[in-house]
């Protein structure tokens, strides 16, 4: 006869105690709590298997020829697949939780629109303007005279007419004047997850006010503000143009964010794709995770990017920089320079001053400006470094490879030494900087700097 186990019949407790839960007590975390803990599964089928491979050994019974069955493996496969994908899924910022689910059915609803009607409040003074709670585009403008004015227009979803023109009764637009606070209020969390309603502001303000903007999803537009901007927002595209004072952006969740002109400093939080600061007269701090095109040209002030990928600073961009995905170019800049990276090729042009740069993985090209030449001390575990010197310079070199090709373009006064698998280049110029560059794994290449060869063909 077949013997029986009693881990089936606790599992489909188990499981039918989770569900059961859930249905008497619906705020009781119970995805999360299978999602995070559904390993413990597996410690009590084991547990219980051998307490039950114990017992029958004491009572003398024929211990079973496997501890798990040929099925149970299967069911155990397929619990450690689902486990993980759930995990993975219930942690990712794209997991459909409760009220992203009744969103979509709201998005499934017509979308009805209702004009804003203009209206205005006069301040005695450039006003801090505060607008709440937001949900939609709001396009801000500084203005010639006193007055701070807004208008726009008004989208709700719903199934019927009658849930829209109520949702529209309950969310008018206010403007409240508290001492030398103006506020915008859209009054959109007044109605339910049944409905939902963004708004489309255009809104000009005294241009020496300082705007203060907290939203849930849209865009923000400001531009001839000479007072201080912050936007705190889930999900928000934020473009600045010409803004007077000190900037603070915090987003969870955005597509582009973009500023020129700003006099200020200028500080970033948050994840999203790309930025594109040009103009900027202040220090620089972007702190997060922006994983698409990063373009920073002409700060005139110390820069800091603190990423999960890479981290970097360095005193004053005249010319430009450009980060992509797998990709660092930078040329005209002032350092000193600390970067560091995991996986990103790296070319550095026209710098002045220290370059300390260290990567996991990535090629490397430095092309050093005409002047004397910094300090440099380049590191990478798996890469090719290829370096232009100019001919005149005085340095210090110190090229190595532990597996890889050493190759000397540069010619006299550097000397290559072949080692095991890797080799080194070495020479020193004069009284001048350390030049360290080292791989795991990859080529080491010293040529000379290209204008200073056509320089040589000219004469």
């Amino acid at each position: 006869m077949k013997r029986s186990s009693v881990i089936a019949p606790l599992l489909l407790i188990l499981i039918g105690a989770a569900f059961l839960l859930h249905n008497v007590w619906p705020n009781v975390p119970v995805a999360e709590m299978l999602g995070r803990y559904w390993p413990f599964l597996l410690i009590l089928w084991g547990g219980l298997r051998l307490i039950e491979i114990v017992f029958w050994a004491s009572t003398d019974k024929p211990l079973p020829r496997s501890g798990i069955s040929g099925g149970e493996w299967v069911i155990i496969i397929f619990l450690c697949l689902g486990g993980t994908a759930f995990y993975t899924a219930r942690h990712s910022p794209w997991f459909p939780n409760g009220r992203s689910l009744r969103g979509m059915v709201v998005n499934m609803g017509e979308s009805y629109d209702y004009p804003i009607v203009a209206m205005s409040k006069t301040t005695a003074k450039p006003p801090r303007v505060i607008l709440e709670n937001f949900r939609g585009n709001a396009r801000i403008i500084g203005g010639p005279d006193d007055k701070v004015t807004a208008s726009g227009r008004k989208t709700i979803r719903a199934f019927q007419q009658i849930e829209a023109d109520k949702a529209n009764v309950d969310t008018p637009l206010e403007l409240v004047v508290q001492g030398d606070q103006l506020i915008i209020r859209t009054n959109q969390e007044r109605v339910n997850d049944h409905r939902r309603v963004s708004s489309d502001l255009e809104i000009t303000v005294p241009k020496g006010a300082s705007i203060e903007a907290h939203g849930r999803m849209g865009d923000f537009d400001i531009r001839d503000i000479t007072g201080s901007v912050e936007i705190v927002s889930e999900n928000a595209g934020v473009r600045l143009d010409s803004i007077g004072g000190a900037v603070r952006v915090d987003v969870r969740r955005s597509d582009v964010v973009r500023a020129t002109g700003v006099k200020g400093t200028f500080d970033l939080k948050g994840r999203g794709q790309d930025v594109d600061l040009q103009n900027i007269d202040g220090q620089v701090a972007i702190h997060g995770e922006f994983l698409g095109q990063i373009q920073l040209k002409n700060l005139a002030m110390p820069v800091r990017f603190e990423g999960a990928q890479t981290n970097l600073e360095f005193e004053k961009l005249p010319g430009q920089l450009h980060m992509g995905p797998g990709e660092f170019t930078a040329s005209n800049i002032v350092g000193p320079i600390r970067m560091s990276s995991k996986s990103r090729d790296v070319q550095i042009s026209e710098f002045t001053q220290s370059l300390d740069l260290t990567l996991e993985r990535g090629d490397i090209e430095i092309r050093p400006g005409k002047g004397p030449l910094p300090k440099m001390d380049v590191r990478t575990r798996s890469g090719e470094i290829d370096v232009a010197l100019p001919t005149a310079a005085k340095f210090d070199l110190r090229m190595s490879t532990n597996r890889g090709e050493a190759h000397n373009e540069y010619g006299s006064p550097l000397k290559v030494a072949e080692e095991n698998h890797g080799g080194t280049i070495l020479g020193s110029s004069g009284d001048g900087p350390r030049l360290v560059f080292e791989t795991g794994r990859g080529s080491v290449t010293a040529r000379k700097a290209i204008h200073e060869d056509l320089k040589v063909e000219q004469q």
